[in-house]
């Protein structure tokens, strides 16, 4: 079903490599990488790229067929696991855990620990269930997803699995569905400049506003323009404050939609 949903939603496979590349930082520059679901590969060319020799596993033949620049196995991937005596320095499953319940989460993590040489990495990125977006209706267009997993269960379930958490939280690579620019709320920015008077406006200014200076009209008309200036600042004031409060409710609640763990197994 994987590969009708791809094909289904026109998910472009360079798009997908930008997007998994941001996890290169976390890939030693050699070694062997196994990548659990990998799907059409994309994140195998990000690996291949860093100079790793890449292997991938995956249940879906119509995804493994765009990922032959690399070695792909068709399998079950708790089933391979399990089975495959083969140790490697990365094992990453992106956007893979979502697809199991809990019980079958913490056998991938457990699983994929068990299949690092001493002192590898495990790499597990899934969407971020803190996204307004992302949980409430993105998840969940996926037919395959099961359940969304955020970065502190991803992390007891590292450490339950007798690994070390290295880093985790949010890929700020990742989109975050914003309604508007954040910056567009930003009332702060410099006035646009006056315009400069010519010298015979300002000769025909310095008259106007000597005679009218010594007016009652002139008296009223300052005291008038400083209550509507004390106005005015007050209300950009307000509006600052009313603008910084709906930034930070945006940035909370349209955090990037995903999360990830790394998690590194001990040298002993």
């Amino acid at each position: 079903m994987a590969s009708d949903w791809y094909s289904f939603r026109g998910f472009d496979p360079e798009m997908i490599r930008d997007a998994r590349a941001w996890y290169a930082q976390f890939l030693p520059s050699a070694g062997r990488i196994l990548d659990v679901g990998c799907g059409r590969g994309e994140f195998l060319d990000v690996a291949a790229a860093a100079g790793m020799d890449t292997n991938g596993v995956d249940l879906d033949a119509a995804m493994l067929a765009h990922a032959a620049a690399h070695r792909v196995i068709e399998a079950e991937v708790l089933d391979y696991l399990q089975s495959t005596p083969e140790t490697f320095d990365v094992v990453s499953a992106l956007h893979v855990i979502e697809h199991f319940p809990v019980d079958e989460g913490a056998a991938l993590v457990r699983l994929g620990g068990s299949r690092l040489v001493p002192g590898g990495s495990l790499i597990v990125a899934t969407p971020n269930p803190g996204s307004l977006p992302t949980i409430a209706h993105e998840f969940w267009k996926d037919p395959t997803h099961v359940r969304p997993y955020d970065v502190e269960l991803l992390e007891f379930l590292c450490r339950d699995a007798g690994l070390e958490v290295q880093a985790s939280g949010v890929n700020p690579t990742s989109a975050r569905g914003l309604p508007v620019t954040l910056d567009d709320l930003d009332i702060t920015g410099e006035s646009s400049p006056e315009r400069k008077a010519q010298p015979d406006e300002d000769r025909v200014t310095r008259w106007v506003g000597g005679r009218v200076a010594r007016t009652r009209y002139a008296a009223d008309l300052e005291t008038a323009l400083h209550a509507v200036s004390a106005e005015l600042r007050h209300t950009r004031d307000e509006l600052s404050k009313v603008s910084a409060i709906l930034r930070r409710a945006l940035e909370v609640a349209y955090e990037p939609s995903e999360i990830y763990v790394v998690a590194r197994r001990s040298e002993e």
